[in-house]
């Protein structure tokens, strides 16, 4: 048996299908002539004809952009242990939403974070010539959600913020 025959055999009995057409004031849909005689659609001609099937396609919203951004770090300004002993605690981490088109969330500086994710085609990371203090003060960021229908998944460590800043614009300026 030919293992194409069951798919020829269906496109052949929707293209043979009669249209069915219906409004609200006709009542039930009513289905076109069919034809039990020779036709110039072959072998299909003579399966039974099946209605066919207008599906209401919703209009698709343009893709947006949602973004939720993280930022651990700096560390404390001291390391040094307190009198007592005990060491300063790690930085909580710091969480807003980007969202662009239009620019919201709860980002302090949306307008300017998706025209940096514009200007880059939405990526995070990029070159910079910005010259930074050569001090190790790490700044961990992350970054997940969804640019212009893309999906994102970013996770960074940067030496400092100087580093961090220069290269991502306002995306982490927060």
């Amino acid at each position: 048996m030919n293992t194409h025959t069951p798919a020829a055999l269906l496109a052949a009995l929707l293209l043979a299908a009669p249209a069915v057409t219906a409004s609200p004031s006709d009542g039930p849909a009513s289905q076109g002539p069919t034809s039990h005689g020779p036709t110039s659609h072959g072998p299909a001609s003579h399966a039974p004809t099946l209605p066919a099937v207008t599906v209401p396609v919703a209009p698709v919203a343009p893709a947006g952009t949602t973004v939720r951004l993280t930022v651990t770090g700096p560390a404390p300004a001291t390391t040094a242990p307190t009198p007592d002993g005990a060491t300063a605690p790690a930085p909580a981490p710091r969480t807003v939403t980007l969202r662009c088109d239009p620019a919201g969330g709860d980002h302090p500086r949306a307008d300017e974070a998706c025209a940096d994710l514009d200007a880059t085609q939405g990526r995070i990371d990029r070159e910079s010539d910005t010259a930074c203090i050569l001090l190790y003060d790490p700044v961990e960021v992350r970054a997940e959600g969804v640019w212009h229908g893309r999906p994102v998944s970013f996770a960074r460590q940067y030496g400092n913020t100087c580093e961090l800043n220069a290269r991502t614009g306002a995306v982490f300026a927060f």
